[in-house]
C-alpha cells in the first residue's frame, strides 16, 4: 500500500503544474496581461503547447525504448521531473509587457516539455507498484491525489496570493508580482511532494535478451502484426480522444474568461468545483474499472463528456456553465485513468517504458491537432464558442473507433 500511496502522491505533486501553470492561473495571466488581446492568447498558448506535443511525440517512443532496454526508467523519471521543476521556476521572470510574450511562451514549452516526457516513465510503473486486479483502483486513486492536489494548490495560491492584501515574501501587486510568483509555489510544491517517489521507490532490475532489433523494429512490433494490433488500435482511438480532452483542459481557463468574462476568483473557483468533481470521477471510476473492465468506463465517460461540452457551448448563463463544467470534470479522471490501465494490461513488464512512449505519442503526435484546431477556428473565426466546438469532433470519432475495438 505504501508504494500506491508514494506513486500517487507523484499525482499529487506534478498536477500543481498542469492546474496553475498550463491551465488556469498562468495560463490565463498569460492571456490577458503579457499576450495582446485573450484571442491571440488563447491562439499563441495552444499553438506552443500543440507543437511541444509534437516532438514529446516524436521523442517519447525512443527514449523510453531505450531505457527498458538499459533499466533507466527511474533515471529518466527524475532527471526530467527535475528539469520540469527547474524551468517552471523562470517564470517568475515573465513579466506582465508584450516585450515578454516569446519568453513566457519559449520557458513554457520547455517544462511542459520536460513534464510530459516524466508522466512516459512515471505511468510505466503502475505494474511495479500494483497487483493487476487493483490496477484500476491504484491508477485511480494516483488522479484523485492529483485532482486532490489541484484543490490544494490553488486554495494556497488564492490564499496567499489573489486574495490578499497582505502579500508574503515582500511581494507586491505591481507588475504581478503576485502572480508570477505562483510559478515558484508550484516548482516548491512539485519538488516537495515527489521526493518520497522519485527518490525511495526501489525498482528490480530486469534482465533483457539481447535483440539484433532496431528501436524502431521494436516500436512496430508492438502495433503491427500483419496488420494493426489491438494496442495499435486502441492508440489510435485514443490520440483522437486525447486529443479533444487536450484541447478542453489546456484551452479551458482562457475560453471560460473570454467566453464568460470571468474574474480571476470565478476561475479558481470554477478550476476547484472541477477538481472535486473529477476527483469523485477518478475514484468512481477506479472501482468501475476493476469491476466492469476499461472500456466500457471509457465509453460512458466520452459520452457524458461529449454532452456536457455541447450544452456548454450553446450556455449563456454562468450559472448552467458552472454546472456543466463541472458534469465535465467528473468524467475527465475515469477517461484518463482506465486509458492507462488499457496500455498497462496490454503490455508485458519488459515493454512498459516503450509502450507508454508509444501512449505518449498516441496523447502527442496529434495532440498539435487539438490546441491547434480550436486555436485556428478561433482565430478564423473571432469566436472562441465556435473554436472550442471543433474539440468535440475529436471526443466524437475517437469514441466511434473504441467502440469498434473487439478485444479489450
Amino acid at each position: 500500500m505504501k508504494k500506491v500511496f508514494n506513486f500517487a502522491l507523484y499525482d499529487f505533486a506534478n498536477s500543481a503544474f498542469t492546474t496553475i501553470i498550463i491551465t488556469f492561473i498562468f495560463a490565463t495571466y498569460f492571456a490577458k496581461q503579457i499576450a495582446p488581446n485573450p484571442v491571440l492568447g488563447q491562439s499563441y498558448w495552444g499553438w506552443t503547447i500543440g507543437l511541444v506535443g509534437f516532438f514529446v511525440a516524436i521523442s517519447g517512443p525512443f527514449i523510453g525504448s531505450f531505457a527498458d532496454k538499459n533499466n533507466q526508467i527511474l533515471f529518466f523519471l527524475r532527471c526530467f521531473s527535475l528539469l520540469c521543476i527547474f524551468f517552471t521556476s523562470l517564470l517568475w521572470f515573465a513579466k506582465p509587457y508584450e516585450n515578454y510574450l516569446l519568453y513566457t511562451l519559449i520557458i513554457v514549452g520547455i517544462a511542459n516539455f520536460f513534464y510530459e516526457l516524466s508522466l512516459i516513465f512515471y505511468n510505466s510503473l503502475l505494474k511495479d507498484i500494483s497487483k493487476n486486479k487493483n490496477l484500476g483502483k491504484s491508477s485511480g486513486l494516483g488522479f484523485a491525489l492529483g485532482y486532490l492536489g489541484g484543490i490544494v494548490i490553488l486554495f494556497i495560491s488564492i490564499k496567499l496570493f489573489i486574495d490578499n492584501e497582505n502579500l508574503p515574501f515582500g511581494l507586491s501587486k505591481e507588475e504581478s508580482q503576485n502572480i508570477r510568483a505562483t510559478a515558484i509555489l508550484v516548482g516548491a510544491w512539485f519538488l516537495l511532494f515527489s521526493i518520497p517517489f522519485l527518490f525511495f521507490f526501489k525498482k528490480k532490475i530486469k534482465k533483457f535478451k539481447k535483440s539484433s532489433l532496431s528501436n524502431f523494429s521494436d516500436l512496430k512490433n508492438l502495433v503491427w502484426k500483419r496488420g494493426l494490433k489491438t494496442l495499435g488500435k486502441f492508440l489510435i482511438a485514443r490520440m483522437l480522444y486525447a486529443d479533444g480532452l487536450n484541447a478542453i483542459i489546456i484551452m479551458g481557463g482562457i475560453f471560460a474568461v473570454g467566453v464568460f468574462n470571468l474574474e480571476i476568483k470565478e476561475l479558481l473557483i470554477l478550476s476547484v468545483l472541477m477538481n472535486v468533481t473529477a476527483l469523485v470521477g477518478a475514484v468512481i471510476g477506479g472501482i468501475a474499472n476493476d469491476k466492469y473492465g476499461s472500456k466500457i468506463v471509457i465509453i460512458i465517460s466520452l459520452l457524458g463528456l461529449i454532452f456536457s461540452s455541447i450544452i456548454i457551448l450553446f450556455a449563456y448563463s454562468k450559472l448552467l456553465f458552472f454546472i456543466m463544467a463541472a458534469i465535465n470534470g467528473l468524467f475527465i479522471g475515469p477517461i484518463q485513468s482506465a486509458s492507462r490501465v488499457i496500455i498497462t494490461t496490454l503490455l508485458n513488464n519488459n515493454n512498459q517504458g516503450k509502450g507508454f512512449g508509444l501512449f505518449a505519442t498516441s496523447g502527442k503526435l496529434t495532440s498539435f491537432i487539438g490546441p491547434l484546431l480550436v486555436s485556428t477556428v478561433t482565430f478564423l473565426s473571432d469566436s472562441q464558442r465556435i473554436g472550442f466546438s471543433s474539440a468535440i469532433i475529436l471526443l466524437v470519432i475517437g469514441l466511434i473507433i473504441l467502440i469498434n475495438i473487439k478485444k479489450i
